[in-house]
Parts: C-alpha cells; sequence; structure tokens
C-alpha cells in the first residue's frame, strides 16, 4: 500500500502538470464546448431554432443547412445548399472583393468543422448583419467574427432582420 505523503506528492504533481493545460482557451472550449451545432433539412426548420437563428440573408430555398456557431463570442459559421444563392437584397453581391491573402481570410472564418472548406475562394460577399459569404456552385459558405471582432454584431445580431436589427454595443 502506497502511503499518504507519496499519494499527496503524486496529486500535487499532477495538478502542477495539468495546469497548464486546463488554463489554456483552447483546452477550456474541448472540454467545456462553447460551441454548438445544428444541421436542418430546410430553411423552415431552421428557423424555429431559437438557439441558432437562421441569418435574414438565408433564402426560402435553402436545404441541407449546417450552423455552428460559438456561444461565447457569436461567431459562427454556416454552409446551406440554394439555387438562387441569396435572400433578396440581403447580400451585396455586385461587389465581390478580392482576398488580400489567405491568412487574413482564416483569421475572419472564426472557426472550422468538418464541412467548413480548407481553402476559400479569391472573392467574397458581403452579407446583411455582418456575415461574409461565398458560393461553390449551389453550395453556400458564409461566417461571422461575432461580437468581439465586429461593432456592430451584438448577441441579437446572428439572424438579425429588419424587424430585429442586430444591437449595438
Amino acid at each position: 500500500m502506497v502511503s499518504r505523503p507519496v499519494r499527496l506528492t503524486a496529486f500535487v504533481a499532477l495538478a502542477v502538470l495539468a495546469a497548464p493545460l486546463l488554463a489554456s482557451c483552447s483546452s477550456l472550449q474541448l472540454a467545456f464546448g462553447s460551441t454548438t451545432s445544428a444541421a436542418y433539412g430546410s430553411i423552415d426548420e431552421f428557423r424555429t431554432d431559437t438557439t441558432l437563428p437562421a441569418p435574414s440573408w438565408v433564402p426560402d430555398d435553402a436545404t441541407d443547412i449546417r450552423y455552428t456557431t460559438d456561444l461565447a463570442d457569436d461567431s459562427s459559421i454556416l454552409t446551406y445548399r440554394s439555387a438562387s444563392h441569396f435572400a433578396s437584397g440581403a447580400c451585396d453581391t455586385d461587389a465581390r472583393t478580392p482576398n488580400v491573402s489567405e491568412s487574413e481570410i482564416v483569421a475572419e472564418a472564426p472557426l472550422e468543422d468538418t464541412w467548413w472548406p480548407e481553402t476559400l475562394p479569391a472573392t467574397l460577399v458581403t452579407c446583411d448583419a455582418g456575415w461574409t459569404a461565398f458560393v461553390d456552385g449551389d453550395v453556400v459558405y458564409g461566417f461571422t467574427p461575432g461580437a468581439s471582432d465586429s461593432p456592430t454584431q451584438g448577441s441579437s445580431g446572428v439572424g438579425a432582420t429588419s424587424e430585429n436589427p442586430p444591437s449595438l454595443p
């Protein structure tokens, strides 16, 4: 049988070794899960979810919807299929912005998921409520940096509409 002082020393050593791991942000996020995800077959299902409200720019014909958000800062990524791509007037499709560098774009896409593309296209579209989107065929991807990086993106900014605009800080 191991003596009490030896057990206490082993416990303290383990605690000291584990402290940096547990204190890191990504470890805490992994352990306690501040991100949440959902999948929907249609826009009607997506619009009924109160945890991950549908952004106003997602069109009525959207299907195969996937959404991941970080509840700590409202940063989000989204994908769906749609022949119309965007709700009418909700995205500035005429002002497609060329990427300055991939490192800047990766920094703007705040989350990753298994369905998120490994590389981003050379052009992006600006959408309502601080969202940025891009199209690959009939698949649309979008992301928003959330409240910490966007002055107009508050906790109600996800899914904001003209009746429910995003809150200002």
